[in-house]
């Protein structure tokens, strides 16, 4: 009779020792899970200290981590060609913020060294609208007849000789002056924008009241004076690093028949400026704004945004930035990643938790039922409820691996595969297992294909192998107040909560995790002796504990051995017991351990 002990799969603590299928283990400890031998990840390098002493988020930049002391996320902004690599930064209870390249990571630390506010504002209304006689447009005089008076010109006005508005067109009255229904009369709104020292756009202004304007022929005869107020507080008017300066972009409608119209573009005028006069010819003027409906990214004005600023920022597919707060996903205007139009929103029955994409998908985690939300353009998102009511528990506790999306919640680690979900840890944990991990407070995240779930308040964290179902539950020497991922390499680093350190997980070359794994507990019917063992491995030597329960007392009896060749070996063992078991043990964390199989026998020739 032999017993085998290969695969080396995780635990399953629902069951006891006894009960757990063959294959799995009582304990599995620092072992990873891919090749189906007994092997320990490597052992953390450190990446440097975080800057701070509470460190709960943290954002791999160009050279320096950005961290920050609450529960914060950070994407790069999806621009093409981007000179200067925003990054969108959002957290709950806090307005949205932008840092880029020129001075994120200056200075000593921590960073981002220099943050700015994400939205643009909106601009205030005009303090006032006046209209006047266009100052160029002036009576002609009446013609010489031969041998009569000279008449003088009306009102005493003289012939227009300057182009004063610039575009080409002197304006001239004719000596007879026209008739009212000769003048197009038109009743126009007006509204301006923001271009900021950056280049971003405002959303519009209120519009104005009605004002009439008269044309005639080509020329505009009407001057209106447009009287603008103080610049919004938060407008970056200037940017010294780039030697910039912001604009003020004016639009007048086209037409205004029952006070609507479409705008167009009038003329752009510096930041400061506090009057414009406006003459231009109706089929003078240019295209219509694109930012007519741009707003911000939800914040911290509860007025706009009763449910709360924008929590999370992720980015959707290769290009689409999303966030949400606890009501709203919102979708940024492509290649505008401060502008998040009202006509994007999506609006949710239950509080959002937090999102996820996967793949070309965004997974909406809610305090009810998940849903998926797919498009290609924000303005053609649908949305499909799931049928499972699955609420999620952790705004922390979600990640995606080979384009499923897992998720915490109170009944277990769940998975979300296209539009089906399944419990992953119902098999391994029992609910009460499940529960006393605190589920609110998990985090998850992964790497190599595993999904790490860490419990701050029992200091665990587990792993589930995503392309094994079957594999197990494993353990894990990772205490984490946060997880970050690293996008160039898709390696794990975090923070270690005692030291503050900051830590690229399995990275050493010459180290190892300390690994321990004991197997089920084998019972047979009638007491059976095992006088030998063997163990393969790829490298030796090898700690193996076979251990026994003695069949009267049910003292449990064990014998250790240093194994440091593939030779069979005896084992001091003369009684017969129906409970056996083994473990295995790294040496030291500078021994790697890759044991391949491990067998008990009572003679040489049961060894397979």
């Amino acid at each position: 009779m032999n017993i085998q002990f290969t695969g080396f799969l995780g635990t399953a603590p629902k069951y006891d020792d006894e009960q757990v299928p063959d294959g799995y283990a009582v304990l599995s400890h620092n072992t990873k899970s891919e090749r189906g031998i007994l092997e320990p990840w490597s052992l953390p390098s450190s990446l440097g200290a975080t800057g701070r002493a509470d460190t709960q988020s943290m954002f791999k930049y160009n050279n320096k981590w950005f961290s920050w002391a609450e529960p914060t996320y950070a994407v790069r902004a999806p621009l093409k060609n981007d000179a200067y690599d925003y990054v969108v930064i959002a957290g709950h209870g806090k307005d949205p913020q932008v840092a880029y390249n020129l001075n994120a990571e200056s200075g000593a630390g921590p960073y981002p060294s220099v943050a700015y506010p994400l939205n643009v504002p909106k601009p205030p209304d005009f303090v006032s609208i006046e209209t006047a006689v266009a100052e160029y447009w002036h009576q002609e005089p009446t013609p010489q007849y031969d041998g009569s008076e000279k008449v003088e010109p009306i009102d005493g006005q003289s012939a227009a000789t300057e182009d004063l508005n610039g575009d080409g067109i002197i304006g001239i009255m004719p000596y007879i002056e026209p008739e009212d229904v000769e003048y197009d009369v038109t009743e126009v709104a007006y509204a301006y924008c923001y271009v900021d020292a950056w280049g971003r756009l405002s959303q519009l202004s209120n519009p104005t009241d009605l004002v009439e304007i008269k044309e005639y022929q080509y020329t505009n005869t009407t001057a209106v004076t447009l009287t603008f107020p103080e610049l919004a507080e938060g407008v970056m008017a200037t940017d010294p690093l780039r030697n910039t300066d912001g604009k003020i972009r004016i639009f007048r409608t086209n037409t205004a028949a029952s006070g609507t119209g479409e705008y167009q573009f009038v003329a752009e005028i510096g930041i400061n400026e506090k009057t414009y006069v406006d003459t231009t010819y109706s089929g003078d003027l240019l295209d219509s704004p694109l930012n007519e409906d741009w707003t911000g990214a939800p914040d911290t004005n509860t007025e706009l945004y009763p449910s709360g600023s924008m929590k999370k920022v992720a980015i959707m597919g290769a290009d689409i930035l999303v966030g949400h707060n606890k009501r709203l996903l919102c979708f940024a205007e492509p290649e505008a990643f401060y502008a998040w139009p009202v006509k994007y929103y999506k609006v949710f029955q239950e509080d959002i938790v937090t999102i996820q994409p996967a793949g070309a998908n965004l997974v909406v985690l809610t305090t009810g039922v998940p849903y998926v939300v797919q498009g290609v353009h924000p303005d053609s998102m649908d949305t499909t409820r799931l049928s499972d009511p699955v609420p999620c528990s952790s705004e922390h506790g979600v990640t995606e691996v080979a384009g499923a999306v897992y998720f915490t919640s109170d009944t277990g680690l769940h998975r979300i595969d296209d539009y089906s979900i399944s419990n992953v840890s119902e098999g391994f944990l029992s609910n009460k297992q499940w529960r006393d991990l605190e589920p609110s407070t998990l985090k998850l995240s992964n790497y190599d294909n595993k999904v790490f779930v860490h419990s701050p308040a029992t200091r665990k964290t587990l792993v589930f192998d995503a392309l094994d179902r079957n594999a197990g539950v494993r353990t894990l020497d990772l205490n984490a107040s946060c997880f970050v991922q690293l996008e160039s390499t898709n390696d794990l680093a975090y923070v270690d909560v005692d030291t503050q350190e900051l830590m690229q997980f399995d990275s050493s070359d010459d180290a190892w995790l300390q690994a321990n794994w004991q197997s089920k507990t084998y019972l047979f019917n009638d007491p059976v002796a095992f006088n030998i063992a063997k163990v393969r491995a790829n490298r030796y030597p090898v700690s193996v504990t076979v251990a026994y329960d003695h069949a009267l007392s049910g003292e449990e009896k064990t014998y250790t051995k240093l194994v440091d060749s593939p030779m069979f070996f005896y084992l001091p063992f003369n009684a017969r017991a129906h409970r056996w078991r083994v473990k295995v043990d790294s040496i030291s964390q500078a021994a790697p351990l890759e044991v391949r199989d491990v067998q008990l026998a009572q003679s040489p020739e049961e060894f397979i």
